[in-house]
């Protein structure tokens, strides 16, 4: 049987410059005691962007990846993604991104980690047992 969640608060976050968002968020969450989340706002600029998109599915239908480094100033345009808790412990985090260069060309996908330039201000709704 699935659990449903409710929404309890809306959390503001400010990410510094130089940090790293993922790992922000999983130490912020783990000392609200914040397990589950959706990151439903999220903006700021970025100075290392690590993605891995799935690119395809190889012949046994395993998920094949991409795995791109940019480092250069990024305008983090949006942000979105989750909190849940590991079965082991802890907090996974979860975000996809778009991001622009200064010609403003976007770029985005799945981050698996992103360094702050200036820093990042992020919104998340915490969810309670429904």
């Amino acid at each position: 049987m699935q659990s449903s969640r409710t929404a309890a608060r809306l959390v503001y976050r400010r990410v510094e410059a130089g940090v790293s968002i993922i790992s922000d968020l999983e130490s912020f969450a783990l000392a609200e005691g914040i397990t589950h989340a959706a990151i439903t706002s999220c903006i700021g600029s970025l100075r290392q962007l690590n993605l891995r998109n799935l690119c395809r599915h190889d012949a046994e239908g395993s998920p094949e990846f991409e795995r791109t480094t940019i480092d250069e100033n990024l305008e983090l345009v949006s942000a979105e993604g989750y909190v849940q808790p590991l079965p082991e412990g802890g907090v996974r985090v979860h975000v996809h991104l778009a991001a622009a260069r200064p010609s403003g060309e976007m770029i985005g996908g799945h981050c698996e980690d992103a360094t702050t330039y200036t820093g990042a201000y992020m919104y998340l709704q915490v969810l309670e047992q429904g």
